[in-house]
């Protein structure tokens, strides 16, 4: 019996591998598109991974897609290196792989994307990042952000290169044709409001909920009860009620002027999400860099903005290192606010004195949003990149 029959039946081995640890974890959208496209485009490719609820997430994403899962594994540190090449997303994963990597010699590259373990001037961080950038097997880093790509001159060895496609993968679900939509001020008698992140830390410091709970309440306590009544509030996410009764100053509970209390729906795969911001009007994203832990970023825009604009909900965000200079318009094609709670008041008061600039927002948000995260752009520049690597480790 060949090796690969254990993984793989009676089915030729992989050309090459993706080695991950979250996949196929239906609620990592940027993943999910990525890596089913990587599926599509070559047939040689297997992904394996090291997630802890693999059975269960493999099981969801079978039902999703059936013709895709069978390519699907478990990662086991005894698979050979008959494959030729692998790909990582993540400094985290690399890291993690890499002694397996290095143990049989097989060549790879990597997306260097902000978070899982990377950051700016930070001890931890630059140690990871440097076992792997010494490592003779890396062949590329791809980067997301120009922030990115500066903070690796100097440290990459002769030979190995770097890319840069700006930004991250979205689902082509996003790209189908847009079904009609309204907008608050523009047919549409209520203002949804949507706070969109992960709960990294105590009360989500971080990704800005706090200023995102106070700048809500303290602009609801400054409306007309008509138009307070009007506002509907919703959270995506690990956040619970309790963490925004955590963050509202005392004496100002916003949630008794509006309709409806704060909806918290917890994480949402793709579909459902998408479903939902086809109803908001505009997303708030007050994230803040360095506050997780030292050197830490978000990348520009939140994968939870890009997904907004490309639905043609506007989207209100910092940009404390300037990322999105060049490629977004501030009050064009989004509203910059500072990540504290006078920010977001700011915001949405200027949208309580003008709200037809939500559709306006919108939409050219989402025309900017077409052009940096169009498949043809995200797919097809790194399939381009791969298969570059993968003939030269023929």
């Amino acid at each position: 019996m060949r090796w690969w029959s254990k993984w793989f039946g009676a089915a030729a081995p992989p050309d090459w591998l993706v080695l991950d640890d979250f996949f196929p974890n239906l609620l990592t959208g940027f993943r999910v598109a990525e890596y089913n496209a990587l599926l599509a485009r070559f047939p040689g490719l297997r992904i394996a991974s090291s997630y802890g609820g693999f059975d269960a997430a493999h099981a969801a994403y079978a039902a999703r897609y059936p013709a895709l899962a069978s390519r699907v594994l478990r990662f086991d540190p005894a698979l050979r290196d008959d494959c030729r090449f692998v790909y990582l997303n993540f400094l985290n994963n690399a890291v993690q792989f890499l002694p397996w990597l290095e143990q049989r010699r097989v060549p790879f590259a990597m997306t260097l994307y902000p978070g899982g373990g990377f950051g700016l001037r930070e001890a931890e961080s630059d140690r990871k990042l440097g076992a792997v950038l010494a490592s003779p097997l890396l062949r590329a880093v791809l980067v997301t952000q120009s922030v990115s790509r500066d903070y690796l001159t100097g440290r990459v060895r002769d030979g190995v290169a770097v890319e840069e496609i700006f930004g991250v993968v979205a689902n082509p679900l996003y790209f189908e044709p847009p079904a009609p939509r309204h907008w608050y001020g523009d047919g549409k008698p209520s203002l949804d409001l949507a706070f969109v992140a992960e709960k990294y830390m105590e009360r989500g410091e971080n990704k800005g909920f706090p200023a995102f709970v106070q700048g809500v309440g303290r602009w609801l306590a400054a409306l007309p009860d008509a138009q307070a009544r009007a506002v509907r509030i919703h959270v995506v996410g690990s956040f619970e009620a309790g963490d925004w009764q955590a963050c509202t100053p005392e004496g100002l509970p916003p949630a008794e002027r509006m309709a409806t209390p704060p909806h918290f729906h917890g994480r949402l795969e793709t579909h459902a999400l998408r479903d939902l911001l086809t109803r908001v009007d505009l997303v708030v994203s007050p994230n803040r860099p360095f506050v997780l832990h030292p050197g830490n970023f978000d990348g520009f825009p939140t994968g939870c903005c890009v997904e907004a604009s490309l639905c043609g909900t506007a989207f209100a965000a910092s940009d404390v290192l300037g990322l999105g200079e060049g490629r977004y318009r501030a009050g064009v094609d989004y509203l910059r606010i500072e990540p504290d709670a006078a920010g977001v008041g700011q915001a949405l008061a200027r949208i309580a004195a003008d709200p037809a600039c939500l559709r306006r927002i919108g939409e050219s948000g989402r025309a900017a949003s077409r052009r940096w995260f169009d498949p043809a752009v995200q797919i097809g520049g790194r399939v381009a990149i791969l298969e570059r690597l993968l003939e030269a480790a023929r």
